[in-house]
């Protein structure tokens, strides 16, 4: 598949990196107009003239205005048009385009210079608006993209630690000693592996293998599934690009149950199951992540499947 026609990443349209993007141009453009204002002619902004001042603050106003209506309308957007990297550059040059109009209407209408034509500060406005958001556009996007690699090689290092540690047991198991176990506790050589969870993308990949017992929690976070496991005796997360909705259908019949629109929680892992201001929560055995809202809608099924899970245990 052309490059042109590859879909690109969520992450450069998530609600996040949008405000990041936004924060970070607001400030670059202020350093870059007060470096570039003294070699262009066709800059008006100052602080010294209260009516040049106060467009000044109003042009910077409009500008992320047209920013955040864009943005907004492409995250809106995204799961009914296919945004591939060609339409996500024409979308940029659109936002450059609108920009630079509206600071070539204001400077010809309000502050025209003597010898320059309308389309000279056009092409000046351009340029700038231009150079104004490419650059924290690419800079932000670099970062994301490492955060992304970060989170990609943490999961493939669990992912292998877990492979290594299930092969050292494998290996120091005498057959003699796994048929006894057996016969005791009357179960099959598949009920004796470690239950994994397979965590797959929208896509249909296989993105993360986790064993049951170190997977605490799922949250909804736009649409990504933050995944709570531990590694190395501590808790670790990973962004997988899925719907609460697919996810919760997939672990149907384990002890992952829905407590809340935005959370999936291991039914194991909760220590303690209370009520504050008539809402109630659970707290998962591990200190480091936060308490967990339980909404009405779910309440009464997370204690179904509390009572049945103590029933099973019981049983056993």
């Amino acid at each position: 598949m052309a490059t042109n026609e590859r879909e690109i990443p969520r992450y450069l349209i998530s609600s996040k990196y949008i405000w990041a993007m936004i924060t970070f141009i607001v400030l670059f453009s202020a350093l870059f107009m007060i470096v570039y204002e003294p070699y262009s002619l066709a800059v008006w902004f100052t602080t010294d003239d209260t009516l040049k001042f106060s467009f000044t603050v109003l042009f910077y106003v409009a500008s992320i205005v047209v920013l955040i209506i864009s943005r907004s309308v492409m995250y809106s957007l995204q799961d009914r048009l296919r945004i591939t990297v060609m339409r996500y550059i024409w979308w940029i040059m659109a936002e450059n385009l609108v920009i630079s109009l509206l600071y070539t209407w204001i400077t010809t209408t309000l502050f025209p210079i003597e010898g320059m034509t309308a389309p000279d500060i056009g092409v000046r406005a351009l340029f700038c608006v231009t150079m104004i958001l490419a650059i924290p556009n690419a800079l932000v996007s670099f970062y994301a993209a490492y955060r992304a690699k970060c989170e990609d090689l943490e999961a493939s290092q669990y992912e292998l630690q877990r492979l290594n540690d299930e092969y050292q047991l494998l290996k120091n198991m005498k057959e003699l000693e796994v048929i006894a176990a057996m016969e005791a506790h009357k179960q099959t050589p598949r009920e004796r592996t470690p239950k994994m969870i397979q965590l797959h993308d929208t896509n249909g990949t296989l993105r993360l293998t986790v064993n049951v017992d170190a997977l605490y929690l799922l949250e909804a976070e736009d649409n990504y599934i933050k995944v709570y496991y531990k590694h190395n005796d501590k808790i670790a997360t990973y962004m997988l690009r899925c719907r609460t909705s697919a996810l919760e259908k997939s672990l149907e019949g384990t002890v992952f149950v829905r407590c809340h629109r935005s959370y999936i929680v291991n039914i194991n892992k909760i220590a303690v199951m209370g009520e504050e201001n008539r809402i109630h929560y659970v707290m998962l055995a591990d200190e480091s992540i936060k308490r967990i809202p339980v909404s009405r809608s779910y309440y009464d099924n997370l204690l179904r499947a509390l009572d049945a899970q103590r029933i099973t245990l019981a049983e056993q």
